[in-house]
């Protein structure tokens, strides 16, 4: 039997509770892993909350960021570039029900792990990561670009913003005072969210790019500072997709081959994604009453 973080109702942090599932045996392309380390992400509570409509049976698991130890491999279960998968492969990547002792894995969804990695990094990784990278593929950036990124301090917009400034472009992020220090220390210019918020950005420069990695401000101010719409991408922002006609994130650029360079940049030095706090699987609830009222930067991550 393995322990997983279970809910049997939607509802607020407190409606989790830890019980325990049986162990499941990996099907072809599959594996099991032992779970050292799990993100979490805001999706996992806007469907856990019923925000976003889950039509699966109560009690449901939560969380799909992983990093851990195969345990098990399924039938034809390989690598992205063809390597074989075997027992004892430290990884990461996606795994559904992630926030618990075991979870199934498709071979498809992991990458693996180098030492140089730490695991809550790694364990955080799948969807802040390549969400990031799907908005510089939806919106491509470069030398002469000057892109506007809202939320630049939570997890998605630090990797986005760090992966525009790589590309060569000018990155102007929007985040409390408090985070300002930091975006500055990865390269980004900061700017205060809040009224006024498209008069401090014509100071800083014309922009060329905008990615919502947080709500709606940022693409209104795009539309007041003259951004074309197509050069505008909403990862948040549902209701400004069809209103305002930007672009909704791509999905395809979310690979296993797009991890694993997000790895390499992990192990070289050329990107970082903070770790805020790390939490044990049986406080659940505390980890994600922390994510919903958090603005401190990067990722909250359990250790089973």
């Amino acid at each position: 039997m393995t322990r997983a973080a279970l809910y049997d109702q939607t509802g607020g942090p407190e409606v989790l509770r830890i019980g325990t599932v049986e162990d499941a045996q990996p099907g072809p392309g599959e594996v099991v892993l032992r779970v050292r380390a799990a993100g979490l992400n805001p999706i996992d509570s806007k469907i856990r909350t019923g925000f976003v409509p889950l039509n699966a049976p109560f009690p449901r698991r939560v969380g799909s960021d992983v990093a851990g130890t195969v345990e098990a491999v399924g039938d034809s279960a390989v690598y992205w570039d063809g390597t074989p998968i075997v027992v004892g492969d430290e990884v990461f990547g996606r795994g559904e029900g992630s926030i618990a002792e075991r979870t199934i894995a498709t071979a498809d969804g992991i990458a693996k792990r180098a030492d140089s990695v730490p695991l809550e990094v790694a364990g955080g990784l799948w969807i802040a990561g390549l969400t990031a990278v799907s908005c510089l593929v939806t919106v491509p950036v470069g030398e002469g670009d000057v892109v506007l990124v809202g939320g630049a301090s939570g997890a998605v917009g630090i990797v986005a913003a760090q992966l525009a400034a790589a590309a060569g472009a000018h990155v102007i992020g929007t985040a409390s005072e408090r985070n300002h220090e930091f975006l500055r220390s990865i390269g980004v210019e900061p700017v205060t969210y809040g009224g006024g918020l498209t008069a401090r950005v014509r100071e800083l420069g014309t922009v060329t790019a905008v990615m919502d990695c947080h709500g709606r401000e940022v693409l209104d101010a795009g539309v007041e500072l003259g951004v074309p719409v197509d050069r505008m991408v909403a990862i948040a922002a549902y209701a400004a997709l069809e209103e305002l006609g930007v672009h909704n994130v791509e999905r395809d650029a979310r690979t296993a081959e797009n991890l694993a360079k997000l790895g390499d940049r992990i192990a070289d030095g050329t990107l970082v994604l903070p770790v805020a706090d790390v939490y044990s699987l049986d406080d659940v609830v505390a980890a994600f009453t922390a994510l919903e009222g958090s603005h401190v930067p990067g990722k909250i991550v359990v250790t089973p």
